[in-house]
């Protein structure tokens, strides 16, 4: 990945972690059931430890030249070919009941996620620079990993609210 592609894919990185947290904040500040609000504001703090290690590396690409190794990003197993495929919105309208809000911002927020898994693997597997591939694998695989929890908050949520 030349480094114009390096700017551009890191740069849509920001932009994906911003509006993430900035959606996150929103909308653990309106849900009802607790442990979705506990899960959007952890993945809120989360988010912004994505943008500062993005922003580290935007420096680092204008300074140096090159990606820099961050502390504690270590190789990670990730299938880059595994797409995510978040429940269907039309699916659950109507059968969320009063918790609407609770179901569509997990909604959104896999939708979210899954954007940015899709983003961090496409720069993986084009970029050529070893620290640069080794961040965004580790970007891909914490997105993966966000989509998994959601996914997991969603279905408990979805099945406790169809038996009220």
């Amino acid at each position: 990945m030349a480094s114009e592609q390096a700017f551009r894919a890191l740069s849509a990185g920001l932009k994906f972690e911003q509006d993430g947290y900035s959606f996150y904040l929103k909308a653990a500040a309106t849900v009802e059931v607790e442990e979705v609000r506990a899960t959007l504001a952890s993945l809120a703090e989360e988010e912004q430890v994505h943008e500062a290690m993005i922003a580290r590396q935007i420096n680092a690409l204008e300074a140096e030249g090159g990606f820099v190794l961050i502390p504690g990003v270590e190789p990670v197993e990730l299938d880059l070919a595994r797409e995510l495929f978040p429940p269907d919105a039309q699916a659950i309208k109507g059968k969320v009941g009063k918790f609407a809000t609770d179901l569509e911002a997990l909604q959104y927020a896999l939708e979210v996620e899954s954007s940015s898994y899709a983003h961090y693997k496409q720069a993986a597997q084009e970029i050529e620079d070893p620290d640069g591939k080794l961040m965004f694998r580790w970007l891909a695989a914490a997105e993966l990993s966000h989509f998994n929890v959601l996914m997991s908050i969603y279905e408990a949520t979805n099945e406790r609210l169809s038996w009220q």
